[in-house]
């Protein structure tokens, strides 16, 4: 296992990539080649945006920084590309089966997050074997053995009601993929729905869950969270974008900063978290370029370097870029530091007052994706 040296040309059609928007077509992926002897973990999302789901897209933003800071508590952290994808919705169209792929599996998250963001609600049939079809046949997923590939598909109603799909076929195409598929039905287990979402867990060696989706996110607010804010904001400051798709991605970001700090506290703080971890690289910046190896300085054309950086010799740029690397590193520990004791106290005060999120979308996903961990092998990190 390992990776092939990624020149110039690679990164910056990666970077053009981001601007994209993705519907249900020819493969969506990334030109992009991963170190693997960490393992990879794919993930998919797949959420019902029909009208009355505004709560469930609402608990997906809510924890999706949760979920990823599961996931840089493995040692050594993995590979770790996720997709989003919708059904149910108008909007996504009648010819697509009102489907649709709204990222790619990708390693950008803020991608993952700004697309999640954009998300509206609106009627339409509800074709669950269509969605799944898509995430099994058009995303690009890895064929690497040290892998786990995850679909949490969730939705309301009866997840059979696709007139040209049948659902038994694409579970086990799921299979012959080596997906597991993990069915999240949004309502009561006794009712005659949730049947259909049984079967498709069984059928792809998934777990069925059934969760309220109208109370479906439980994000503890903890006396950490305002400052690990303040120093997310501050570790924006050190990135160093290249060419105008890198400051279009710097935007993105702190957008992405706003987005989670306009749902509440906790979620900026989890995003924090997650930005200051081993599974947020950016290839815009010059920074994480530089320092995966991906990309030599002296490859980046001058006219592409931030202003700032252009006016210097070489040695200049070289000691600039060594200067936010190192600001970043405290920046980081700092937060990390906070973390810690942020989740310490989110524990205390769960176990204190008793709080289940067993029916939550976060907590069906989290208990899902550690089963599944577990299972392959992965550990989490020595405290």
């Amino acid at each position: 296992m390992g990776t092939k040296p990624i020149r110039r040309a690679a990164v910056l059609s990666l970077i053009c990539l981001v601007g994209l928007t993705w519907g249900v077509g020819p493969t969506a992926q990334e030109p992009f080649d991963f170190d693997d002897s960490a393992g990879i973990i794919e993930l998919a999302i797949v959420l019902d945006t029909s009208g009355s789901m505004k709560t469930l897209i609402d608990a997906a933003r809510l924890t999706m920084w949760d979920v990823v800071n599961e996931l840089t508590q493995l040692d050594p952290p993995p590979q770790l590309r996720v997709a989003l994808l919708t059904y149910g919705n108008s909007k996504n169209g009648r010819e697509n089966g009102y489907v649709r792929i709204e990222s790619p599996l990708t390693a950008d998250l803020d991608l993952v997050s700004e697309r999640l963001f954009q998300l509206e609600t609106s009627g339409g049939e509800e074709n669950v074997a269509r969605v799944l079809q898509a995430a099994v046949e058009q995303l690009a997923w890895t064929d690497s053995v040290d892998s786990i590939k995850l679909v949490f598909i969730a939705g309301n109603e009866s997840a059979e009601q696709d007139k040209l799909v049948d659902l038994r076929s694409v579970a086990l195409d799921a299979l012959g993929k080596d997906l597991v598929v993990h069915a999240v039905y949004c309502g009561r287990e006794q009712k005659p729905d949730a049947e259909s979402w049984k079967v498709l867990a069984e059928m792809a060696s998934g777990q069925f869950a059934s969760i309220n989706h109208r109370t479906a996110a439980l994000l503890a607010e903890t006396p950490f969270d305002g400052e690990m804010a303040e120093l997310s904001t501050a570790l924006n400051q050190t990135y160093v974008p290249f060419g105008e798709a890198g400051k279009g991605r710097l935007k993105i970001q702190t957008a992405q900063d706003e987005n989670a700090q306009s749902l509440n506290a906790a979620t900026a703080a989890t995003r924090a978290q997650t930005k200051a971890g081993a599974l947020y690289s950016q290839t815009w910046d010059v920074v994480d370029v530089l320092q995966s190896g991906q990309i030599e300085l002296y490859e980046i054309d001058e006219a592409e370097l931030p202003e700032v950086m252009r006016e210097m010799t070489y040695a200049e740029r070289e000691s600039y870029i060594e200067q936010q690397f190192r600001k970043r590193q405290e920046i980081r520990q700092q937060i990390l530091l906070l973390s810690a004791q942020r989740r310490d106290h989110v524990a205390g005060q769960a176990k204190k007052k008793g709080i289940d999120g067993s029916r939550t979308f976060d907590g069906v996903v989290r208990r899902a994706i550690r089963k599944q961990l577990s299972e392959k092998g992965f550990r989490p990190e020595s405290p």
